[in-house]
């Protein structure tokens, strides 16, 4: 299963066929994602669900200058027992989260989801520098990717996730190294940190 490369083609037609119609610029300031808020700065695109094969219903992903260059997915409240991305194969043992997960298992999951998105045999993920964060009054965790990815150029990026209510909210950025990885991280690291659950304030 190659995901990552199910979606190239789709992505490739709008570039060169001129197409703005599958993104939308991204609101300055406050941003609602399902049931959780992040603040985003000027420059964001979000792409349409067509543009996203492999992403949950209610998944946003927001880039600033293509998909294929630099990518920030906002997944919210994934329910315990279900998988953080999606197949049209049935038959795809995809990792599951489980709402006990410590730090480290909830690094793993991401890991091997993004294997699995960019194939397996195709792509080598390692993840690291595993450490606590806070998101508003929820203590979650932050860590850094590096993806190494066949016939593409290599990625880095970086992680954010917290549980509430028994639900995974999850946010991770990729960039193509070294220019658009160096050229959007803060900006990413800065949405990611600002995450919050709508649910869990004041809690």
């Amino acid at each position: 299963m190659n995901l990552a490369r199910l979606m190239l083609p789709i992505v490739l037609v709008a570039m060169l066929s001129g197409c703005a119609t599958g993104f939308t610029l991204v609101t300055v300031g406050t941003v609602q994602v399902q049931d959780m808020s992040v603040r985003a700065g000027s420059g964001w695109n979000r792409a349409a669900a067509t543009y996203t094969p492999y992403a949950r219903s209610g998944t946003e992903t927001w880039t600033k200058d293509g998909m294929l260059l630099d990518r920030l997915v906002i997944s919210p409240a994934i329910p315990d027992g279900q998988a953080i991305i999606v197949s049209r194969n049935k038959s795809a043992a995809l990792p599951l989260f489980r709402a006990d997960m410590l730090p480290n298992e909830l690094e793993e999951l991401v890991e091997s989801s993004i294997v699995k998105l960019y194939g397996e045999g195709s792509a080598v993920v390692n993840t690291m520098n595993l450490r606590p964060h806070r998101y508003g009054e929820t203590v979650g965790i932050r860590f850094d990717i590096d993806v190494t990815v066949s016939d593409s150029p290599p990625y880095k990026g970086t992680a954010g996730a917290f549980i509430v209510a028994e639900k995974l909210y999850l946010m991770y950025f990729l960039g193509a190294v070294p220019h658009y990885y160096d050229k959007h991280l803060a900006e990413a690291s800065a949405i990611i940190d600002s995450a919050t659950s709508i649910g869990s304030r004041g809690q």
